[in-house]
């Protein structure tokens, strides 16, 4: 494991939003002697009025960071810095007042930590990524391009990205990809591409209850997994953002098909869902801590991955489905591209249509076969093939590689 080393992480999302492999990476390295530069996300198109609360966040987390140098420190050796920048694929000027005066208060408040010779590693593939990369890159730097999604599906400037996107894996010294499509995307401008889809910290998922890690708060919160015990049995299940590429007509005739189910939704309302609101039997209990998540888990029959087949969930690989298998639930999900290689290689899921008569059959076949002691160890058996533990181990390795490449060419130390 990489250890010593000053490292910026370009991510594309924020630290206090749904815990992803983000900041489960930044963690582990800081937990293993690195210092982290976590710097939060700076989009992928411009703001419009559904964003108003997330940019009223960003400014008031910068303006409270002005106090500490830029930077909030919210675990040992991780930097939390909420940059200020001009939205993405700009006008030209827009982009170069970025490059000009925003983003060098990034590299200020990295020096003001005194890091030197960065590790930085990016989850975004813009222009403003670009920029930031070229600001705080040394020659003794390692880029790491870590490709995750498709995001060109997400902006409205497809041509823009796929520039910046084309660069700033030229300019990497390693990628990593979520899957093979994205890895063959890649590779077209680079051949040191690796694939490494997100993996499932097992501590936070153990398969027997721990008394003392699981025990309830003495005062449950409304909405905590204590609320599931009480509920109308089956209880159908979902972890994770409820964002735009969950099937929510799907979901609605489902539940209205099955009034006596409970279905209980556990992560943070990232678009309308009033039409999932007005049912008596669906249970939106919005965004938990990641800690919890395992007690709401061990509460459900069966849990789903509700998504629906687009340009984007092709190459969507849901972790949270190692995170039920890793607490012997039988998962439902639809035939995602991933879904179904992650199926065919495993033969462990559910996975049907986004047709909701198909979705329920498939339900109903994993109530009806239930969950015996042999299945438990067999999901939990394939969940630890994805642990973070060994993951992360071998793409550091990768990046290790070329940290002695660098450190073997005669060039001295660089203070950013």
């Amino acid at each position: 494991m990489i250890s010593g080393k000053d490292i910026v992480c370009i991510s594309s999302i924020d630290w206090g939003f749904l815990w992803q492999g983000h900041q489960e990476i930044a963690s582990r390295l800081a937990q293993a002697g690195n210092r982290i530069l976590y710097v939060e996300n700076t989009g992928v198109r411009s703001p419009g009025l559904a964003d108003v609360g997330r940019v009223s966040a960003r400014l008031v987390k910068w303006a409270r960071s002005l106090r500490s140098g830029g930077v909030r420190e919210v675990a040992p050796n991780i930097y939390v810095c909420s940059p200020l920048v001009l939205p993405p694929f700009g006008a030209r000027w827009q982009r170069l007042f970025n490059r000009r005066v925003l983003l060098p208060l990034v590299r200020r408040t990295a020096r003001r930590l005194g890091m030197q010779d960065t590790l930085i590693w990016t989850y975004l593939p813009t222009d403003t990524a670009l920029d930031l990369i070229q600001l705080l890159r040394t020659p003794r730097s390692v880029v790491v391009y870590y490709c995750i999604a498709d995001f060109e599906q997400l902006t409205p400037w497809v041509n823009q990205l796929r520039q910046s996107e084309k660069e700033i894996i030229e300019c990497s010294d390693v990628i990593f990809a979520q899957g093979p499509e994205l890895a063959a995307r890649s590779a077209r401008w680079n051949r040191n591409v690796h694939v490494f889809p997100f993996g499932v910290n097992l501590d936070a998922f153990p398969l027997v209850e721990n008394p003392n890690r699981d025990a309830a708060p003495e005062v449950e919160d409304p909405s905590g997994p204590g609320l599931l015990q009480s509920l109308p049995r089956p209880i159908i299940g979902y972890i994770g953002g409820l964002h735009q590429h969950v099937d929510y007509g799907m979901l609605l005739e489902m539940a209205r098909a099955c009034p006596d189910w409970s279905w209980v939704f556990v992560g943070a309302i990232q678009t309308s869902v009033a039409d999932l609101a007005g049912l008596p039997n669906i249970y939106l209990l919005g965004q938990q801590a990641h800690g919890s998540l395992v007690r709401y888990i061990r509460q459900f029959d069966v849990c789903i991955v509700p998504y629906v087949n687009s340009q984007f969930t092709a190459t969507v690989v849901p972790t949270k489905i190692n995170e039920y298998l890793a607490v012997g639930k039988p998962v439902v999900s639809t035939e995602l591209p991933a879904v179904r290689d992650f199926n065919a290689q495993h033969d462990i899921l559910h996975t049907t249509s986004t047709e909701p008569k198909n979705f329920l059959l498939a339900i109903e076949r994993a109530l009806q076969l239930g969950t015996d002691e042999a299945a438990i160890a067999r999901g939990r058996a394939v969940a630890e093939l994805g642990n973070w533990d060994s993951r992360l181990e071998a793409m550091t390795q990768l990046i290790e590689t070329k940290l002695r490449a660098q450190a073997n060419t005669g060039v001295r130390p660089s203070i950013l």
